[in-house]
């Protein structure tokens, strides 16, 4: 009984290095939470879209996020910034229209597990280019969670599409159905 314990341990460490050897991390990607409708170039949250961000942080608090990704606007910062007030970490503060490299250094930049907080129309080109399958995002979804399990070069990718904190007046978090897709391989590094 005990050697087929250590034998299970032993086999569970080294996947465990192995995995974290070849830069295997986690990315979970969110729409920002409800914005307010008023005529401004750059609108703040809504109550609701704060207890979305806030319900958002509670589901992820425990998924090993080393960095934070937020575009150049309120709502996306807004909505992460329970999540990185709770682990302490600064956003990165990316713009909207540069996701070529927000995709390179999501499939490169090793070190952990990374949040990326965009648009509806930012994040389904993000989790095409990270080899994740075509998704889309309607006006009013504000409770997709999408997660890419990047394995390494090579390795491929596999999406997860949740939804999460339905009906953001929610106090506890909850989730619902999942889809998962097979991805291809990585973009190869260019020199």
């Amino acid at each position: 009984m005990r050697r087929s314990l250590a034998v299970i341990f032993l086999f569970f460490i080294t996947v465990s290095t192995a995995f974290a050897q070849q830069g295997g991390r986690t990315i979970f990607l969110v729409r920002h939470a409800e914005k307010a409708e008023a005529p401004a170039d750059d609108p703040p949250l809504t109550a609701a879209g704060q207890k979305r961000a806030e319900c958002l942080a509670q589901v992820l608090k425990d998924s090993g996020i080393k960095r934070i990704y937020v575009t150049d606007t309120k709502r996306t910062q807004q909505t992460a910034e329970p999540l990185a007030k709770a682990l302490n970490i600064k956003p990165i503060v990316q713009p909207g229209r540069d996701t070529p490299t927000l995709v390179r250094d999501l499939f490169y930049t090793t070190g952990g597990n990374a949040l990326v907080v965009g648009h509806s129309n930012t994040i389904p080109v993000i989790v095409q280019r990270l080899q994740g399958g075509n998704v889309t995002i309607g006006d009013n979804e504000f409770d997709r969670l999408f997660v890419l399990t990047i394995t390494g070069e090579g390795s491929g990718t596999t999406a997860a599409n949740l939804h999460v904190c339905a009906g953001s007046g929610t106090s506890a978090p909850m989730m619902g159905g999942t889809a998962t897709k097979k991805a291809t391989t990585p973009p190869k590094k260019k020199p």
